[in-house]
């Protein structure tokens, strides 16, 4: 499934344009989705080993969980991560990690699912074998859960809302720098499906007056940028020096 979030290329372009760009992609296949230019050194990351082999693109590949894997402080300019938070038990822990390895200046792109979205619900609340099924169905992927292929499992906790995600890393030197909203229902795959569209079109519908506006679009983007030292220096933020024996114990910050 294609998301294309409207200005966010140009974005990524003006804040990396400058010198070789050293970027982490958090999860295999993040990078993918955004364009990068050619002075680009990327090291991925991700729990797989059939993943990383999978990777051609890779400069350096590191088998291990985003989650507790030890980065070196300030060693990327750049750090993506599509469509993975959702996937781990503990994403705070991994935000914290994000917000460490980032040099200041640097930005964290995050692509996830809205959890207060009809989509991102029934993602949340629904078993693996019926994410299994619809991506079967939906985007006609036979092999779907096999080999270590997607779908996989999904907790999507509620601590990673967009709005959530703001207010913690904010603690940690990361401001928001751009935001963008789609629907899954501006896919060609649904729009082909007209019962299913219509369908989902209307219980979107229903959940947002039910929910007050609440309910949202079903996917987001969301860039931060790690403040300065200056700035950071200013505000008491001192997440650059969190031990990583700290992080392998949990704070209560770190816990989902």
């Amino acid at each position: 499934m294609s998301f294309e979030f409207a200005g966010l290329q140009t974005f990524v372009d003006d804040e990396l344009k400058d010198g070789t760009v050293r970027l982490l992609e958090a999860g295999c296949g993040s990078a993918s989705n955004i364009r990068f230019g050619e002075n680009v050194r990327i090291t991925g990351i991700d729990i797989s080993k059939k993943q990383l082999e999978r990777n051609s693109v890779l400069d350096e590949r590191i088998l291990g969980d985003i989650q507790s894997y030890p980065f070196k402080p300030e060693s990327f300019d750049a750090i993506v991560c599509w469509d993975v938070l959702e996937h781990l038990p503990q994403p705070k822990r991994a935000l914290r990690q994000f917000a460490r390895a980032v040099k200041p200046g640097g930005i964290v792109i995050l692509k996830l699912p809205n959890v207060l979205s009809v989509k991102g619900l029934i993602t949340k609340f629904f078993p693996h074998y019926f994410h299994v099924l619809a991506y079967r169905y939906f985007y006609g992927n036979k092999d779907a859960g096999k080999e270590d292929t997607a779908p996989f499992k999904t907790f999507l906790r509620f601590s990673i809302a967009a709005d959530a995600i703001k207010r913690f890393c904010a603690g940690d030197g990361l401001q928001a720098v751009f935001y963008g909203t789609l629907d899954v229902s501006n896919v060609r795959w649904l729009q082909n499906k007209k019962v299913a569209l219509y369908s989902y079109l209307t219980l979107k519908a229903l959940s947002r007056y039910l929910s007050f506006g609440a309910i949202g679009d079903s996917d987001f983007v969301l860039i931060l940028r790690k403040m300065e030292r200056a700035e950071l220096n200013l505000a008491g933020i001192r997440q650059i020096a969190v031990p990583e024996a700290a992080l392998s114990k949990g704070s209560s910050r770190a816990n989902s």
